[in-house]
This record gives structure tokens, C-alpha cells and sequence, in this order.
């Protein structure tokens, strides 16, 4: 079993002294396999901590979304039927088609092909890895966008079944142990200071890395990993510095 607790030096950790550092909420893996372990139902999530090998991709990020290419209403969307299909090999196919057309946008362009390669085996990956766990999800809805000034800026929980989540430059998500959040804050719209109750115990995913969050319908007993986008960075210049996304949901189970 390589999956092990996630603790706060595996990706990018709460503030605060190292002796008041715990556990963060998601399971640390060492590949999406591990997420069909067993004991993965423990955890609202599960994640894996990467080091990117694709370079800094900020420039062309951003002159991507200086084109509109990729943003909210341009964003790239894709379903794969899962419940379905008839087999792996079918699914594979299916995911393979799917891949190409994400990633067409940006063959169109001056993108570093490393960084092409990457979205296309880590779509690939991943989106059969979830189609494994949840084989009765009705289809994996697939998605490469830009997050510019749009963004889920406050605590939450997904009303679906799961999202996977890569950033492949800048900070990625933020998320909270279920015994760092206020519940009753966070179910009446209360704000982000509020739902918090220790804001050196926010945990944040690392570039590059693959993020599994599960929401309140995912089957189980423990699910709906509470989370946010982090807040917004911008250039020197006072230019937003946008970020590129890789989502991978399943809204329902059939």
C-alpha cells in the first residue's frame, strides 16, 4: 500500500510553527492507482504531489487568455459515457477522442509541447482511473479552461458526486479538514473568516499536482471535501495572472 496520510510538508502547507502542523484533509498517493484502495474511504480526497517538469508556462497562459482562448464561455468541454460503455478498451477509445479535441486549442498555438503532452496522459490517466472508481457514474465530463477573474473564491462543497483537478501553473486548490470548518457558517453563507476556524490549518495543492475531491453525493460516508480557488496574483504590472485548469467531474451515478 503506497497511498499515506497526507501530511503538511507533502504539498503546500498551513502557515504557522511546524510543531502546530497536522495532517491535511486528503489522502497523499503516489499515483492515481492508489486511489481504488480501500482506504481511501476514509478521506474526502485524495491527492498527488508532483514536481512540473513542463517549465514555467505563465506567458503563454496568459497570452492565452489575452486571445479569450480556453476561458469560462470558450472553455474546452468533453463527456465520455462511462455507465455505457462496454468495456475498458471501449472507454479507452473514448477517452483517447475525447483527449485530442481538449488539447486541440492549444496545437493551434505556441504552447510548449511538453506541456501539451502532459494534459493529454494526465486526462488520459486520470479520467480512466475515475471512471474505475466510480463505474456507475452516467459520464465524465472533461474540461481545459482558464481561470482568470472567475473563480469559486469562497469555501464550499461540490453538490455532485467528484472532481478531479489539476493547476498546471500557479497555486492550486485550497482545502480544509472537516474539523477546521464551522459548518453552520459555511451551510448559511457566512464568510470566508467565519467558516474557518484556524486560518493557519488551510492546506493548498501544489502545481502540477492531481487533486480527487469528493462531493456530498459521492457514495460513502465520508465525502465533500470543503475547498476554494486561492485568491488571485497578479504581475507587476497589475495584470491578473491566470491560471490553467484541468477538471475531470462526475455530476451523477446512474
Amino acid at each position: 500500500v503506497h497511498a499515506r496520510e497526507h501530511q503538511s510538508n507533502t504539498m503546500e502547507g498551513p502557515i504557522g510553527p511546524p510543531s502546530e502542523h497536522r495532517a491535511g484533509p486528503t489522502l497523499a498517493c503516489d499515483s492515481v492507482r492508489d486511489w481504488l484502495l480501500p482506504c481511501c474511504t476514509e478521506y474526502p480526497g485524495m491527492h498527488v504531489s508532483r514536481t512540473p517538469t513542463w517549465g514555467d508556462v505563465q506567458h503563454h497562459v496568459d497570452s492565452l487568455a489575452l486571445h479569450g482562448i480556453l476561458e469560462s464561455d470558450e472553455a474546452v468541454c468533453e463527456d465520455v459515457q462511462v455507465a455505457s460503455a462496454d468495456s475498458n478498451r471501449l472507454l479507452e477509445t473514448d477517452l483517447s477522442k475525447s483527449v485530442q479535441q481538449l488539447v486541440g486549442p492549444l496545437l493551434k498555438l505556441d504552447m510548449p509541447g511538453c506541456l501539451i503532452e502532459q494534459i493529454q496522459a494526465d486526462a488520459q490517466e486520470v479520467g480512466a482511473t475515475v471512471a474505475k472508481m466510480l463505474p456507475n457514474a452516467e459520464k465524465l465530463k472533461m474540461k481545459l479552461q482558464i481561470m482568470g477573474e472567475d473563480t469559486c473564491s469562497r469555501w464550499h462543497q461540490d453538490n455532485y458526486v467528484a472532481r478531479a483537478i489539476i493547476t498546471y501553473n500557479g497555486r492550486g486548490t485550497e482545502m480544509l479538514r472537516h474539523d477546521n470548518v464551522n459548518f453552520g457558517e459555511l451551510e448559511n453563507r457566512g464568510s470566508n473568516s467565519h467558516i474557518v476556524c484556524d486560518g493557519s490549518q488551510i492546506f493548498t495543492a501544489g502545481t502540477g499536482d492531481i487533486l480527487f475531491m469528493k462531493g456530498v453525493t459521492f457514495p460513502g460516508d465520508v465525502n465533500g471535501l470543503v475547498h476554494k480557488s486561492p485568491d488571485k496574483r497578479y504581475h507587476a504590472n497589475g495584470k491578473l495572472m491566470n491560471r490553467l485548469i484541468l477538471k475531470i467531474d462526475v455530476k451523477k451515478l446512474s
